[in-house]
């Protein structure tokens, strides 16, 4: 196993121990239910035990996430989808899931809401990031982004908005909270599995283009695209350098042109997410 592949695992396994805790020591004693398969395990856990729930909810599920969504995607995800409800039967076994709400003698509901949601959403970022699912109703979730191209925010509030709503009719109060909990997540997922891939692409004109490119593979080792484009007021022939970088290579980057050639025209913008070959560090250089 590769380097790359163990660090993986390593975040994936990370991600689950979050979400698991935060549901289980701040949703689940204050019957917050957030939606997906931890949230129905919540509205049932009277009659059928939380851990047993999630075991069989997301074994079905996963049979069905590598049937839409391929063999690899199967094999990836059975360890989290597995985990999770793991770590919440070891957690049923050893410690109250009440240890730490019951010290709350003020906004206990408020306390639990975002505290279980910055755990879960720091979680499942994390999870996500590594283009992992803890299973359940994620892999719902999975099949609505890859085939309808619903963001992954927007699916996840629309499944589990649906769970929501049915515990909203049961018990109005705790609905709120935890609608308020799901926003939370919401943000933190993007943040994490989006914005955690973010960066800024450099749009540089320059007489010196051959030197530049010299100059940013021996200093940041990032890889480049070229445009041959024409000057709008000196129509002259010059060359479009393109080069996306993350957030610590921005200024090191700007020092490069500055110091290579002063009188390039350069912008920058920021990009949301950058994704394939010539990004990452695992992958090879465009």
């Amino acid at each position: 196993m590769n380097k790359a592949k163990r660090r993986e695992i390593l975040e994936i396994t990370v991600g689950v121990i979050l979400l698991s805790l935060g549901f289980y020591f701040f949703l689940l004693p204050l019957g917050l239910v957030i939606g997906g398969v931890m949230g129905v395990a919540v509205l049932i856990q009277d009659q059928v035990p939380v851990s047993t729930f999630m075991y069989i909810a997301n074994i079905i599920l996963l049979i069905i996430g590598g049937i839409f969504l391929g063999k690899v995607f199967f094999f990836k995800t059975v360890y989290a989808t597995l985990l999770s409800p793991t770590l919440v039967f070891i957690l049923e076994k050893t410690i109250d899931s009440n240890y730490f709400m019951r010290h709350m003698n003020e906004s206990p509901l408020l306390i639990g809401a975002t505290f279980g949601g910055l755990f879960i959403g720091a979680g499942l970022g994390i999870v996500v990031r590594n283009n992992g699912t803890t299973g359940g109703i994620d892999v719902v979730q999975r099949i609505l982004n890859k085939f309808l191209n619903i963001p992954f925010s927007t699916a996840m509030y629309f499944t589990d908005g649906a769970v929501i709503f049915i515990a909203m009719l049961i018990n109005f109060q705790l609905g709120l909270y935890a609608v308020g909990s799901m926003i939370i997540i919401g943000i933190i997922v993007d943040r994490l599995a989006i914005e955690g891939k973010a960066g800024y692409t450099v749009f540089i004109v320059s007489s010196n283009s051959d030197l530049l490119q010299q100059k940013i593979y021996e200093k940041i080792d990032r890889g480049l695209t070229k445009v041959k484009v024409v000057g709008g007021y000196s129509k002259q022939d010059k060359e479009l350098i393109i080069c996306t970088v993350d957030r610590r290579e921005l200024y090191p980057f700007k020092m490069i042109i500055k110091e290579t050639d002063p009188t390039a025209f350069t912008f920058v913008t920021k990009t949301k997410e950058a994704l394939g070959q010539g990004f990452s560090r695992e992958d090879a250089k465009w």
